[in-house]
C-alpha cells in the first residue's frame, strides 16, 4: 500500500510465509510468519542542481523473531532464521543535463 502527498511517497507492505517443510521425508510444516515493512520518500529540489530523492526504510519494523528451516527435512543441514529489524537510507540524484555536466 502506498500513498502520495505532494513531493512525499509513503509505502507499507506486509511479507506473510506460510511455512516451509521440515521433518523426515519433509511431511510436515514450519509456522507460519509475518513481516511488516515500511518506507518513507522525499523528492528535494535544489534549483538548478536538479533533484535529489532521500529514502528511509524500515524491514521488519516489529523485530518479528521467525525461523524458517529448523535443520531437519531432506537436503536441509542448518537452522536458519529471517531478518532481524533493519534501517536502510537511501540518496539519489534525479539531475537534468546541467547537473550531469557538473558531476563527471
Amino acid at each position: 500500500m502506498s500513498y502520495q502527498w505532494h513531493e512525499t511517497h509513503f509505502s507499507t507492505d506486509c511479507i506473510y510465509g506460510s511455512g516451509l517443510r521440515r521433518g523426515f521425508a519433509n511431511t510436515e510444516k514450519m509456522p507460519a510468519y509475518a513481516t511488516v515493512n515500511i518506507g518513507l520518500e522525499q523528492r528535494i529540489q535544489l534549483g538548478g542542481m536538479g533533484a535529489f530523492k532521500v529514502r528511509f526504510d524500515v524491514v521488519n519494523l516489529f523485530d518479528q523473531v521467525y525461523e524458517f528451516r529448523d535443520g531437519s527435512g531432506i537436503g536441509v543441514g542448518a537452522r536458519q532464521f529471517g531478518a532481524r529489524r533493519g534501517f536502510y537510507g537511501g540518496v539519489s540524484l534525479i539531475g537534468n543535463a546541467g547537473c550531469a555536466n557538473r558531476f563527471p
